[in-house]
């Protein structure tokens, strides 16, 4: 049976995935991970979920190296989901990957210049800031993007705006991936404070987290290449085959809510039983909180 919700559905879905380190040509990310396995397996997932996703997002390391073979295997790999979903695609660059072969291979044009875009997605604008510092891991924005985000929410959106980059603005537990954090935080957060923006989506972590600049709340993606292992001594940077995950976004009028969904497919089985489904079945729906929530001995 289908169950009506106490509350309204979200007014757009994100699927949102991020650090796929694209390796061409068959390459083990760390002779361990066949990322494009990896990706392909995140995706899948996605269109399984049965989800009316409006943007799928990538939230930076699309690519390893930089190399332009890998960027033309994400571009085989995800405009067949895009056609099949019937969403947008969102990309940004992450300190993995190099702007010239990346905007070449992805958006068409000779430059070494960050491709910094705008989607607007029924009404939520979806603005993605490449946050990588050429010639660095560390993260950060140019005077020049600083001056064209501040200009771009300018104006509110219909619905909000979210803010993709890939160097996530929280404090993360690592001491060693704190020396290649975004590097001024506290202008991100004048920028963004006060204007329309819902939240903002990230990656770089290899970790699915959670925090807030200022009153905006931040969500990281865990890796769909490999996880940080968390359950190690902070002082230790341990990369782990598991567990894998992409985030599903839900924007709804009043609250953006995240929830991880892995990678892998476990085991599943009903939660209701075909005699409960059954019998809910014959409930009025007006009756059915009150029916389905009251305990009973």
């Amino acid at each position: 049976m289908a169950f009506t919700g106490s509350r309204p559905s979200p007014t757009h879905v994100l699927a949102h995935l991020s650090d796929t380190h694209l390796i061409a040509g068959g390459g083990l990310l760390a002779g361990h991970i066949d990322t494009e396995a990896q990706l392909r397996k995140a995706l899948k997932r996605v269109e399984s979920s049965g989800e009316r996703v409006d943007a799928l997002v990538i939230s930076g390391d699309l690519a390893d190296s930089g190399d332009p073979a890998a960027y033309e295997l994400l571009r085989d790999i995800v405009d067949p989901v895009v056609t099949r979903l019937g969403c947008a695609l969102v990309l940004t660059g992450g300190n993995h990957d190099e702007r010239r072969p990346m905007a070449r291979t992805l958006h068409g044009v000779d430059t070494d210049a960050p491709q910094d875009t705008v989607t607007d997605c029924g009404g939520l604008r979806v603005i993605a800031v490449d946050s990588a510092v050429p010639g660095y891991h560390h993260g950060g924005f140019s005077d020049d993007q600083y001056a064209w985000l501040a200009t771009e929410l300018a104006t509110p959106a219909e619905h909000g705006t979210i803010l993709v980059i890939h160097h996530a603005p929280i404090t993360y537990r690592s001491p060693v991936m704190q020396l290649l954090d975004f590097d001024d935080v506290d202008r991100l957060r004048d920028v963004v404070e006060g204007s329309d923006v819902r939240a903002v989506l990230s990656g770089h972590l290899h970790v699915t987290s959670f925090g807030a600049l200022g009153s905006v709340p931040v969500i990281v993606a865990g890796g769909v290449s490999y996880v940080d292992d968390v359950g190690a001594p902070r002082e230790l940077l341990m990369g782990v085959d598991g567990p894998q995950s992409w985030n599903l976004v839900e924007v709804h009028a009043d609250q953006v809510v995240a929830t991880v969904v892995p990678i892998e497919q476990h085991k599943t089985w009903p939660a209701l039983s075909e005699a409960v489904t059954e019998f809910m079945e014959t409930v009025p729906e007006a009756d059915r909180r009150e029916v389905f929530s009251r305990k009973r001995t």
